[in-house]
């Protein structure tokens, strides 16, 4: 019985048209990717993390190499459109004790083909934040670099796997749906 629902599986697959995202934004990428963000002036270090966290995503996401922008098949600038903390949980004194980092990043790529594509996306994480007692009472929640550095990695993350399923989707519509 499972070897005729695996088979059945496989022909609606293939009779569907189903073609792997890795597939068409390969065919749309090239090999070499060139990775830069436009720095913020109020947040430099922010800019930095949404970069390293990037580039990260292009060699295990896209299993792409890191070029110069001369080199690149494909190069792709990223601006931070906005970065902000919502209070997410509350304690029973009324303490924050959990955040939401929502960041929304505009992706600027230009293709193999030489076409321009931009693509805004949003990432989010929630996050714990350490609280300590001071003189017996709760001090006010802070959120320290290394909370916000994460934060805002695991944010970049979702909004890079965001921007590859809108590049793929465009990729689709735009012809590469040929197999």
């Amino acid at each position: 019985m499972k070897f005729f629902i695996s088979v059945f599986m496989a022909l609606m697959l293939a009779g569907c048209g189903y073609k792997p995202v890795s597939k068409i934004t390969k065919e749309m990428t090239g090999e070499s990717v060139y990775v830069d963000v436009i720095i913020s002036k109020t947040e430099p270090k922010n800019s930095v993390w949404v970069k390293d966290a990037v580039k990260e995503g292009v060699v295990s996401r896209l299993n792409k190499t890191l070029s110069d922008d001369q080199n690149a098949d494909m190069s792709i600038i990223i601006s931070v459109g906005s970065l902000s903390y919502q209070a997410a949980v509350y304690d029973q004194y009324g303490y924050i004790t959990s955040y939401r980092a929502i960041l929304n990043l505009n992706f600027k790529t230009r293709l193999k083909d030489g076409s321009v594509v931009n693509i805004t996306t949003s990432g989010e994480h929630d996050f714990s934040i350490a609280r300590r007692l001071q003189n017996t009472r709760y001090a006010d929640s802070v959120i320290s670099d290394t909370e916000r550095y994460e934060a805002i990695k695991e944010a970049s993350k979702e909004a890079f796997d965001e921007y590859i399923a809108n590049l793929a989707l465009k990729g689709y519509q735009n012809g590469s749906r040929n197999r």
